[in-house]
């Protein structure tokens, strides 16, 4: 695995390893279309055939004081949020959290990973739709990504082959830091 974890409190290593077969097998076995050039960055990220990524652990303070995690180059910062249930409903975010932060990684823009997010893993696995805040994201890159293209009028995201990967609901008020890439 090309993964290298560096940080992890001991009660984290089970959760990130049980969260990285998740992805694995998702890619495996695709619950949705992928442009296979994303798919196959993902996969290469996971097997060893690109350049090492660390995944550090960041704690809750600091910059992980808000955030569920940080990406950035070959570097994914999972905060400690990210492990801990939510308060209202329970949910650990962290498969869908990690699995958004990877497409980033693999070039994906913040349209790209959102879309993949919402389309990949459920709400029970804590995949979150974006709010304004993100919204306001995919206008300044003129509501494309990477790999994806979103009409702004029905949220319908698209991949280059015009398959549909996900309609995004209505945004969410926009909060302060979510964390997301």
């Amino acid at each position: 695995m090309a993964i290298n974890s560096r940080g992890f409190p001991c009660q984290y290593a089970r959760p990130l390893r049980q969260t990285l077969a998740t992805i694995r097998q998702r890619l495996e076995h695709p619950p949705g279309p992928m442009p296979h050039d994303l798919r196959n960055q993902l996969q290469a990220i996971l097997a060893g055939d690109r350049p090492i990524v660390d995944v550090a652990y960041g704690g809750a303070q600091g910059i992980c004081q808000e955030p569920y995690a940080r990406s950035a180059g070959y570097r994914i910062l999972l905060c400690a949020k990210a492990f801990l249930p939510e308060a209202e409903s329970g949910i650990v975010r962290l498969p869908a959290v990690l699995f958004h932060e990877m497409v980033h990684i693999a070039r994906g823009w913040e349209l790209d990973a959102e879309a993949f997010e919402s389309a990949w893993f459920s709400k029970a696995e804590g995949a979150t739709p974006p709010d304004r805040n993100d919204w306001t994201i995919f206008e300044e890159d003129k509501y494309e990504g990477w790999w994806v293209r979103v009409d702004p009028h029905t949220r319908r995201v698209t991949d280059y082959a015009d398959r549909l990967v996900v309609t995004f609901p209505k945004p969410a008020p926009a909060h302060d830091q979510s964390g997301r890439g």
